[in-house]
């Protein structure tokens, strides 16, 4: 079983504010798209169990030097002991799920929430969440984003969903401790693309990220 220590979380998204979330767990590009984003310095990354097969990738891709690689769409407890049986790192959900807080802090596990409201973002803080993804954040803009950071400042949060590259310098601005990308990190490496675009382009997003955090201090 995957023991963490309790702020890895919080120390993965210091080193590395972009989170890519691999929205395709089937693709047998998988493992080698976690290596090459490892490679890049990207700290912490997701992959979310939205096929019969995801548990597999998250297998094959667990255990990457330097990259926590996290298990996305934990719905249930089954599934939490599942992705932490098959080398998840940390546990996301989609939303607050009571259930799935309580058997992440049984398994010892490191815990990311979604959620949009602001009651929603004290319930993940409160059930263990190490950050809260605001998703959907399209839904808000970087607007809404900073509506929470002043009156929550010591939640991180992670806007989720619609963000773009051209969007860093707005969220960051509004406070956002990090940002998940899908494609604007991996571009198409999951779909039969060149991998060695993925290097790349995870190269000059976690460096624009990290200008558009400093440039927000």
């Amino acid at each position: 079983m995957t023991t963490l220590p309790s702020d890895a979380l919080r120390e993965a998204l210091d080193r590395s504010p972009v989170i890519p979330m691999l929205t395709e767990p089937d693709s047998p590009a998988v493992p080698d798209v976690v290596r090459a984003l490892a490679d890049a310095g990207v700290a912490a990354l997701e992959i979310t169990l939205t096929t019969d097969n995801a548990l597999a990738a998250v297998e094959r891709s667990a255990h990457v030097d330097g990259c926590l690689v996290g298990a996305g769409t934990v719905l249930t407890p089954e599934l939490a002991r599942r992705a932490v049986d098959a080398g998840a790192d940390y546990l996301l959900t989609p939303g607050v799920l009571p259930e799935v807080s309580a058997e992440a802090r049984r398994l010892g596990v490191p815990l990311v929430c979604g959620a949009f409201t602001l009651t929603e973002v004290l319930a993940a803080w409160s059930g263990g969440a190490q950050w809260v993804k605001i998703f959907p954040a399209w839904l808000g803009g970087h607007t809404y984003i900073s509506s929470i950071t002043s009156a929550l400042p010591h939640i991180p949060l992670v806007p989720t969903g619609g963000v773009n590259v051209d969007d860093l310098d707005d969220y960051f601005a509004a406070g956002a401790a990090g940002v998940a990308l899908g494609r604007a990190a991996v571009g198409d490496a999951l779909r039969g693309g060149p991998l060695e675009q993925v290097h790349a382009r995870a190269t000059d997003v976690l460096a624009r990220a990290r200008a558009a955090r400093e440039g927000s201090r």
